[in-house]
């Protein structure tokens, strides 16, 4: 068990010798609607926010590497034959691998994984009027505040120095959690998931650099 462990440590410490470690901040357009029982048979109108987060970035190597973010986002949906918007304020922290490219100052990268999120805020708003604010709204015993999903997307990079570089990306992301709880008897829906897809910008700052 000793030698296990000892051979634990001393891998990590190989690797945080070699990694670059880059934090950032980052904010985006986000577009949200749902699937329904898996056939959308009923129709709905996505909703838009903007979302907002910090990153954190460790490269293993030159091309590979993991991305975690603390994200706060909101999502929504409404049924096209009602007024209401359904809006659902999280915080969600997504955990991906990460794959990237270099071509002189410009990077491509690929991201894919999984997030897990809690929704700290129901709302709603009426569609129909266009000067209503977002109304808070009570949670039930229906309302499924945990959420965990996948997410997959890739994007491109600007080194402006060695230290500081500029990313936007784009994003899917799929609820595999339902956002009430399914099989009530007396309603014709019963299996409601949430999805995404995000346009993000961000300024990263790397603190270590890879040993050549």
């Amino acid at each position: 068990m000793k030698k296990i462990l000892i051979l634990i440590i001393i891998t990590f410490a190989v690797i945080n010798a070699e990694a670059q470690h880059w934090v950032g901040i980052r904010g985006g357009y986000n577009n949200s609607d749902i699937t329904i029982d898996m056939f959308n048979y009923r129709k709905t109108n996505s909703y838009s926010s903007i979302n907002y987060g910090v990153i954190y970035k460790l490269y293993i190597d030159k091309y590979t590497g993991l991305q975690a973010e603390f994200n706060k986002i909101k999502r929504g949906f409404s049924y096209k034959e009602n007024d209401t918007v359904h809006i659902r304020e999280s915080w969600e922290l997504p955990i991906l691998g990460h794959g990237r490219l270099e071509f002189g100052n410009f990077i491509g990268f690929v991201n894919g994984g999984f997030y897990v999120g809690y929704t700290q805020k129901a709302k709603y708003k009426i569609k129909s009027d266009k000067s209503a604010s977002e109304m808070p709204a009570s949670f039930t015993s229906r309302d499924v505040r945990f959420e965990f999903g996948f997410g997959f997307g890739g994007g491109i990079g600007f080194r402006i120095n060695r230290r500081i570089e500029l990313q936007t990306e784009f994003r899917y992301n799929y609820g595999l959690t339902y956002l009430y709880k399914p099989k009530y008897k007396d309603e014709t829906i019963k299996y409601i998931q949430p999805l995404s897809m995000q346009v993000s910008f961000g300024v990263l700052y790397k603190f270590a650099n890879i040993k050549k």
